[in-house]
């Protein structure tokens, strides 16, 4: 082979190295920041989760110290910290006002930080754990929406059943939900939680066994399901324009975009497994943070 040639091999193999793929004609799908990231521990699920401020910066969450790393929308890495605060992060996401949640899942807590880490509230019991009726202790919360009036809802979550409503300032307000099954308003592995321009909750159920997306008002009443998404395992859950929902199937390696209770588009053929997943507002962008790959990976998926 000349040398000519096996260089052009080398470029390709390298190119297919870099780029993730999609059998979705419509989007583009490329590696985001400069993985791996450095002290990663190099195993999967290392990289756990991602979020978006809409303003430029593009948090990632991991399970490597610092655990935290703020990137602007050119991958360039911005500041970093979290170093020792968690026993297990989960999720991470930013509210409208710039404020950082994370949730530390087996350490059994809820935290808001502003963007520079510094810890502005703290929710649940650190280290114990609650059953469904306890207004102070989770077990196993697994993600948070805030309102526009800055209500908290914890998705909780993995070993409870419901979704926990908190003031602004922390205080207990009641408990939606609360009760195991799959029948329509009973929950299951409550993995993400997001509140649609109507203020209804959003809330992906069902993680990993028969996933669907339960509608809930704010007062704790249930609406709706929908159940016939062809998920198989609901992990991310993230709110577009319109009312349009974003799921990370992980298992399937796919992202479902959702409206009004039905599949309208798969961003499919990821080779990639989609956990917590982050739309940037500002550009249209979605992150996904892969649990597949080794040392920690996030996607970035484009609208061509």
């Amino acid at each position: 082979m000349s040398k000519c040639i096996w260089a052009i091999v080398v470029i390709f193999t390298l190119a297919a190295g870099v780029s993730a793929q999609t059998t979705n004609p419509n989007y583009e799908v490329t590696p985001f920041g400069d993985p791996p990231y450095a002290d990663a521990t190099g195993r999967d699920r290392d990289t756990i989760s991602v979020a978006a401020d809409g303003k430029g910066s593009i948090l990632v969450l991991r399970r490597s110290q610092p655990p935290v790393l703020v990137f602007n929308r050119a991958g360039e890495l911005q500041k970093a910290w979290g170093t020792d605060l968690f026993t297990d992060t989960h999720n991470i996401d930013v509210d409208r006002d710039g404020f950082v949640w994370i949730g530390d899942r087996n350490g059994q807590m809820v935290y808001k930080f502003t963007m520079d880490g510094e810890q502005l509230l703290a929710l649940g019991t650190k280290g114990v754990r609650g059953d469904n009726s306890s207004r102070v202790a989770f077990n196993r919360p697994s993600d948070v929406a805030i309102a526009a009036n800055g209500d908290i809802f914890v998705a909780d979550g993995y070993d409870n059943n419901r979704v926990v409503h908190f003031s602004k300032d922390g205080a207990f307000i009641k408990i939606i939900g609360g009760t195991p099954g799959s029948a329509p308003g009973e929950f299951e592995e409550v993995h993400g939680v997001q509140i649609d321009s109507r203020g209804r909750l959003i809330v992906m159920d069902g993680h990993s066994d028969h996933p669907r997306l339960q509608v809930w008002a704010q007062n704790g009443t249930f609406i709706e399901e929908w159940a016939d998404l062809g998920l198989t395992m609901g992990s991310g859950l993230v709110m577009g324009d319109n009312d349009t929902f974003y799921i990370g199937d992980t298992d399937a390696q796919t992202i479902k975009v959702v409206k009004d209770g039905r599949v309208i588009d798969v961003i499919a053929g990821l080779e990639a497994r989609p956990h917590n997943i982050a739309l940037d507002a500002g550009t249209g962008d979605l992150y996904l943070a892969d649990t597949m790959t080794p040392g920690g990976m996030v996607r970035k998926v484009s609208k061509k």
